[in-house]
């Protein structure tokens, strides 16, 4: 035994330090402080680019509210939620609880959704989450055509009434001016019949005093 310890190069006194570092399958105090400094959540961890978008849940959070606000605003339980994300329902649970604590692109995601749902009605839970979305698709597209007809029937009726507008606006103008013509003319008759009654009422004093 001496003779292969020797042969190896090995002290047997030589204290092993192999297994130094763990203690109970854990790390030692100085290794989890190396690993701490790596750490999700170490303040230390955080990078310019982590706060910038952390600033940014902060803008998307007092513009949409919470998450479970967010989630009442669109009528669905907990469960279609998470499966329109495509998350387990433990994570909305989670994040909910922990103060909305979900991923920066979760909140990216409800924000595009918001502006989709805005700017396009038909586009529906439903339609992200069912297995064939291309019914859904079409059923949007009709109902998009439908709302246009419907636009434009509105756009027809309002052109159809701002022309009567116009009508009636030049028919009132026509009246206005033909108004101002009489009244022109009755003054010029006005003023002409109180100077002949002045030339009359002068010859009359003329011939009286005479």
């Amino acid at each position: 035994m001496d003779m292969e310890t020797q042969g190896l190069g090995v002290d047997p006194h030589e204290k092993d330090v192999s297994n130094e570092g763990y203690i109970e399958g854990s790390l030692s105090p100085s290794s989890e402080m190396e690993a701490g400094e790596g750490s999700a959540d170490s303040p230390r961890s955080k990078t310019s680019l982590r706060m910038h978008y952390e600033a940014q849940i902060s803008v998307l959070r007092r513009q949409m509210g919470d998450l479970e606000s967010i989630r009442l605003g669109l009528g669905l339980s907990q469960r279609k939620m998470s499966q329109l994300l495509m998350v387990d329902p433990s994570s909305w649970t989670r994040w909910t609880k922990q103060g909305d604590e979900a991923p920066p692109h979760i909140w990216r995601a409800l924000q595009w959704y918001s502006i989709l749902n805005e700017k396009i009605p038909g586009l529906t839970p439903q339609y992200f989450m069912n297995q064939s979305p291309q019914v859904l698709h079409q059923k949007a597209l009709q109902e998009l055509e439908s709302e246009k007809a419907e636009r434009q029937a509105e756009m027809s009726v309002l052109s159809r009434k701002l022309d009567g507008f116009s009508a009636e606006k030049h028919a009132l103008n026509a009246e206005v001016a033909k108004l101002k013509k009489d009244l022109k003319f009755h003054r010029k008759i006005s003023i002409f019949i109180l100077s002949m009654s002045l030339v009359w009422a002068a010859v009359f004093l003329v011939w009286k005093f005479i």
